[in-house]
C-alpha cells in the first residue's frame, strides 16, 4: 500500500547539516551567556529574573527553538511546494550546482531530523530550566 508520506532513508550524514543543527545554537548561546556574566547585567527582562545559568538555558531554549521552527516550515515548504535548491551558496552566479531534492532528503539530518533534534533539545532546556528554578 503506498503512503501519503514516505519515510526517507538516510544514505549518509552531512557534518555540516549536523553542525549547524547541533552546535551553532548552542555556540550562541554561550556566548550570549559568556557577555551576561561579563557585564553582570542584561538588556531584556527574561535575563534579569533570573540568574545567570537561567538565562543561558533560556537562551538556549530560544535559539533551539528558533532552528526546530526554521527546520519545519522548510519540510513543509519542500513537501507542499517542491522547496528551494539546497545549495551553499546564495550567490546565484558563483554558487556550486545544487543538489537534487531527493539526494538532499536521503543525508542526515533532513528538515524533519534538524527540527527533531532541535526541539529535542529544546525540551530538555525547558526541563533542565524548570529543576534550576
Amino acid at each position: 500500500m503506498p503512503t501519503l508520506f514516505p519515510v526517507p532513508t538516510a544514505r549518509r550524514v552531512d557534518s555540516r547539516r549536523l553542525l549547524a543543527v547541533a552546535l551553532i545554537p548552542f555556540a550562541a548561546s554561550i556566548a550570549m551567556a559568556s557577555t551576561v556574566a561579563a557585564t553582570g547585567f542584561t538588556a531584556s527582562p527574561l535575563g534579569e529574573s533570573t540568574s545567570t545559568l537561567g538565562f543561558l538555558l533560556d537562551f538556549t531554549t530560544f535559539c533551539y527553538l528558533a532552528v526546530a521552527m526554521a527546520h519545519l516550515s522548510g519540510a513543509i515548504a519542500d513537501r507542499t511546494c517542491g522547496g528551494m535548491a539546497a545549495g551553499l551558496s546564495m550567490d546565484e552566479f558563483d554558487a556550486p550546482e545544487p543538489i537534487s531534492g531527493e539526494e538532499f532528503w536521503q543525508a542526515f539530518p533532513n528538515h524533519v531530523d534538524g527540527a527533531a533534534i532541535a526541539g529535542a533539545v529544546t525540551m530538555l532546556c525547558v526541563i533542565a530550566g524548570s529543576l534550576v528554578g
